[in-house]
């Protein structure tokens, strides 16, 4: 008996020793598995913060690299831009001759048809008048003195009248013709002569256009290879933006003659409620590029990707596509010069041509193109130049 006691008692002890264990094992284990848990966790946040810090050093780079700019630098963007804007003008002057040259061609073809129906008139009087002194001054009374009937002389007294009016009309018609080629010859001239001056003054300022590049040459030639590499992100950045004006200019000048914008408030183009203005119209430091530029719209924030964005007024669609640093980009022509602009969607809805009404949506708020985020950047432009949204939209109350 003492024997079997003893044996339970070894067993209670074994079977708590043995519990005892596994417990401690599944403590361990868990506790194991909460640091490795833990460590992935941290590992992943620390890899998460560490792009963002990334994310944050480029913008921060890019935003303030003007600051950073050197003297040399500097010349080479004010050399530059002033190029730009030579080659603007030199565009704009060939545009004006080419425009000029054919109302040229259109005067002188002008000129050339009243010139002949002048002459054509003028031999046609001539002969007119030499007929009516042949015929001496009794023509017309001999006439209706031969007339047989009163019918007859009737008849014979309209076609004089006809005859008569028929002259008078003749020679009005020889007036206004004659009117009209010194009315072209004056326009003719004053047209050659304002060409010849744009021509003076494209030739000029393709030699002064000559000049700044030979200049640019000399300044890049002088920059380090670093500031090489910034240079050409700052001209490819300075082209995008000349060809997304193009673009906008070339969309603006598309007018449906049946649109006509009658003036009233725009609806808010973000159809979702709490949302916010994240950068205003003005002036600011372009926060990817890291150019102080002329911000063109508003940025409307707080706007998840695939948010609608919708019409803010009646119109046509003249633009729906990629846009460079708007990305997906959607113009409506209001008519009368009116154009809304809206960019860096995630996906467009509508396309050229269509006839959109307040409201309609036209596309998906993204974070295409140049942008930090999702949000929709809105922009109105009267006849190809930017205007404050603020003009024609208010912010809807949240």
């Amino acid at each position: 008996m003492k024997k079997k006691i003893i044996s339970i008692i070894l067993i209670i002890l074994i079977l708590q020793y043995f519990c005892t264990f596994v417990f401690a094992d599944n403590s361990l284990t868990n506790e194991v598995t909460n640091e490795v848990t833990n460590s992935i966790t941290d590992e992943l946040k620390k890899q998460q913060e560490e792009v963002e810090n990334k994310i944050d050093e480029a913008n921060t780079e890019l935003e303030y690299v003007q600051d950073e700019l050197s003297d040399t630098m500097l010349r080479v963007q004010e050399t530059e831009d002033k190029i730009m804007q030579y080659q603007n003008e030199v565009q704009e002057l060939g545009n004006k001759m080419q425009t000029l040259q054919t109302s040229i061609d259109e005067a002188t073809q002008k000129l050339q048809i009243a010139s002949q129906n002048y002459e054509e008139k003028s031999d046609l009087l001539a002969k007119r008048l030499v007929a009516i002194y042949e015929a001496g001054d009794t023509q017309y009374l001999d006439i209706l003195l031969k007339s047989r009937s009163i019918t007859d002389f009737i008849s014979r007294s309209y076609m004089i009248q006809e005859i008569a009016e028929y002259d008078g009309v003749l020679i009005n018609q020889i007036e206004e013709e004659k009117d009209n080629i010194e009315t072209t010859k004056q326009k003719l001239e004053n047209e050659q002569s304002e060409i010849q001056i744009l021509k003076a003054k494209s030739e000029q300022t393709t030699i002064v256009l000559s000049n700044m590049q030979t200049l640019l040459e000399s300044y890049v030639s002088q920059l380090s290879e670093e500031e090489k590499e910034l240079q050409e992100q700052l001209t490819e950045y300075k082209n995008e933006q000349a060809e997304i004006q193009r673009q906008i200019l070339l969309a603006t000048s598309v007018i449906d003659p049946d649109i006509q914008y009658t003036g009233g408030e725009m609806l808010w183009p973000v159809a979702i409620s709490g949302t916010a203005v994240t950068s205003d119209y003005g002036v600011r430091e372009h926060p990817i590029q890291g150019v102080v530029r002329e911000h063109t719209g508003i940025d409307i924030g707080n706007t998840p990707t695939g948010t609608p964005v919708v019409a803010a007024a009646d119109g046509i669609v003249t633009y729906a596509g990629w846009l460079g640093g708007y990305g997906n980009c959607v113009m409506v022509n209001h008519g009368d010069g009116v154009v809304t602009l809206y960019g860096h969607g995630n996906k467009i809805l509508t396309s050229v041509n269509t006839q959109v009404k307040q409201g309609d949506v036209i596309m998906e708020v993204g974070s295409t193109g140049n942008s930090t985020g999702p949000h929709l950047h809105f922009e109105v432009r009267v006849n190809g130049t930017c205007t404050n949204p603020w003009q024609f939209v208010k912010a809807p109350t949240t």
